[in-house]
């Protein structure tokens, strides 16, 4: 079985200019036990601060309720580096400021279990934010979605 039957891959962010922050597009969590976001930074991030990424729970498409504390590592260098994909010990944060000296051009993973979802809520959707802190800079998110049940041939997370 390919990995791509396995795990449901999901592009949610390709953006040339990060500059006054975006948000991600929207998952539904219905179908996925967990889900690993790959945020890849590009060589243009800039800004004296870093931009903050927040990982929202919401009962719609786009709807930024809650904040969650997520787990994320990040690569030890930039890409073609002999490190670039060696990861960091994992953290926590519900507020990751990025800065700039340490994410151009690395990759950036956050992952979060379904289970940390406020169901009772009826909270199924994420949404990552970029915050409008960096000065510029070039961002692409992918997710890699665990299935709750079998394959994920024909199943979508986007609605």
């Amino acid at each position: 079985m390919r990995l791509s039957e396995i795990y449901k891959k999901i592009p949610l962010l390709s953006s040339a200019d990060i500059n006054g922050g975006i948000d991600s597009d929207s998952i539904n969590m219905k179908h996925f036990s967990s889900v690993s976001f790959d945020l890849v930074f590009g060589p243009s991030y800039a800004g004296a601060s870093g931009a903050i990424i927040k990982l929202y729970e919401g009962a719609t498409v786009g709807a930024k309720t809650n904040a969650l504390t997520f787990n994320y590592r990040y690569t030890g260098g930039a890409i073609k580096a002999a490190s670039a994909d060696i990861l960091s010990d994992e953290s926590t944060s519900a507020a990751l400021q990025i800065a700039r000296a340490t994410m151009v051009s690395r990759l950036l993973v956050i992952e979060v279990d379904a289970s940390d979802l406020d169901q009772a809520s009826g909270y199924k959707w994420l949404t990552i934010e970029v915050g409008a802190e960096s000065d510029a800079g070039e961002l692409s998110i992918v997710a890699h979605c665990a299935p709750r049940y079998g394959s994920m041939a024909g199943i979508t997370g986007l609605t």
